[in-house]
């Protein structure tokens, strides 16, 4: 006689309550919109800004699904949705144990999707690399520094060039220092709207990195040791990872330097670098699509489902009930196991925030932040920083107006007389360096090699451009002071 079987079929995951898919929609469609927390704010309502309501919703949705991963029906798609980060980490891992997970993509406050590049391991230890990773970022440094406006505040714009060309330096070796195509080809795949156009551009890449990357003898921190047939995807990857950490985590944190309490034996920078990845992780929710059915503990996951990682909710909800298990690396890159790409992304976003700190002393210009209330959100492109010279203090900007960083101008054969002219000067190669690059950013130069050729040279002429708009305001201040 056999004994009876005991074993229970996988089941399909629940689907929430009407409701609940109501309220998880209008946290979505919250996260666009940025002045919503004002009024709740201003009258000390803090219970209803987006952060706390979004976190009853989430508590909620714990209750009432046992904490188990759940089916919601969104405005915005429908996703299986694990509702603690422990989970999150284990259903992703088994779908890509089971040979299940596709296509990874970011999902911005915006509603917009970003594709990933795929996690590829890195057998590079980032360890091993910190004294090259240091003496590039105090190189970069020693440019951003000198590339402040007149009010010592640093653009935006000037900001990515340098961070991106640390990047290239880092994973690809100092003679992708100047090749901002490639940064700017790989930013342009992963704004891809779909899969023809994700692939043109994705081959685009392979084809700029190719002399980097299958040199003789590759100079990059990455692809040295890494086999040939495996290094497109390794330094794709790694590129796209500590690009990320630069551009947006090392501007967070140096904005958090300014309001962190001293802590004897601790690194400020380290601390600000940790805070900005669990503050503002840019992986802030990825969307993990299933090509083929896996099970999961007792649940059953279809093909075609969307797994949505919300990283930061559930890192905010686990702290508000008392559990941190933050890892910052985890924040840079969504595969669920351990990175050697994203802690390079770490070490390079310390690195260059504590060459920046050695320069100068950062300034915030806005918003406005207070160590005991900072803002649920800190998005990178409204950030603005100065950098003050660390022995003068501030530069006082009170005795004279200015204007975008500009100084108005002046009457007179003085110096200041030919001050106005270099600012003038400089304003206006800086938008012919912007519409230069805005020109090579046109899809249209993605189709073949002579389009690649003639957007390379766009950005050449715009880089000359830019570095000539610096040289200007360096001019005008020395002759305005």
């Amino acid at each position: 006689m056999n004994a009876p079987d005991t074993t229970t079929a996988p089941r399909r995951p629940a689907t929430a309550w009407p409701l609940e898919n109501a309220l998880i929609s209008a946290a979505l469609a919250a996260q666009r919109v940025s002045w919503i927390d004002a009024p709740a704010r201003a009258f000390g309502l803090t219970p209803f800004t987006r952060q706390s309501l979004t976190r009853q919703v989430l508590a909620q949705l714990r209750r009432t699904a046992s904490g188990r991963p759940t089916r919601l029906r969104t405005a915005f798609g429908t996703f299986l949705m694990p509702l603690t980060a422990d989970d999150a980490t284990s259903l992703v891992g088994v779908a890509d144990e089971a040979g299940a997970r596709g296509t990874v993509t970011a999902l911005t406050a915006e509603g917009r999707r970003l594709r990933l590049t795929p996690h590829t391991a890195m057998p590079v230890i980032p360890g091993a690399v910190r004294d090259r990773v240091r003496a590039a970022a105090d190189e970069e440094a020693a440019e951003i520094y000198a590339a402040r406006r007149t009010d010592d505040s640093l653009a935006r714009a000037d900001w990515c060039a340098l961070a991106t060309r640390l990047a290239r330096r880092i994973v690809l070796g100092d003679g992708a220092a100047d090749d901002s195509l490639v940064s700017a080809i790989l930013e342009a795949a992963a704004r891809a709207e779909d899969s023809t156009e994700y692939a043109a551009r994705a081959a685009a890449l392979r084809r700029r990195l190719d002399p980097y990357v299958h040199a003789d003898s590759p100079d990059g921190l990455v692809a040295a040791d890494v086999a040939a047939d495996a290094r497109d995807a390794v330094v794709e990857h790694a590129l796209e990872t500590v690009t990320r950490a630069l551009t947006d985590t090392a501007a967070q944190a140096l904005a958090l330097v300014t309001v962190q309490p001293l802590m004897p034996a601790t690194d400020r920078t380290e601390r600000a670098v940790h805070e900005a990845l669990r503050r503002y992780p840019p992986l802030a929710a990825t969307v993990h699509e299933v090509h083929a059915p896996f099970a999961w503990d007792d649940l059953a996951v279809e093909a075609g489902t969307e797994i949505l990682c919300a990283t930061a909710w559930l890192r905010d909800l686990d702290e508000a009930q008392g559990h941190d298990s933050h890892d910052p690396s985890a924040a840079l890159c969504a595969a669920p196991a351990p990175c050697a790409a994203a802690e390079l992304g770490v070490l390079a976003a310390t690195e260059l925030v504590r060459a920046l700190t050695r320069l100068a002393e950062p300034v915030v210009l806005a918003p406005r932040l207070t160590a005991d209330s900072l803002p649920a959100e800190l998005p990178v492109a409204s950030l603005r920083i100065a950098l003050a010279d660390a022995e003068h203090g501030p530069r006082d900007t009170d005795t004279r107006p200015v204007a975008d960083g500009y100084l108005p101008p002046a009457v007179g054969q003085s110096p200041a007389h030919y001050a106005t002219f270099a600012a003038a000067g400089a304003r206006s190669l800086e938008e012919h360096a912007r519409k230069l690059a805005d020109c090579a950013r046109q899809s249209g130069w993605n189709h073949d090699a002579f389009g690649e050729q003639c957007r390379m040279t766009l950005l050449a002429h715009a880089k000359r451009c830019a570095r000539a708009a610096s040289d200007a305001r360096r001019a005008a201040d020395w002759l305005a002071n």
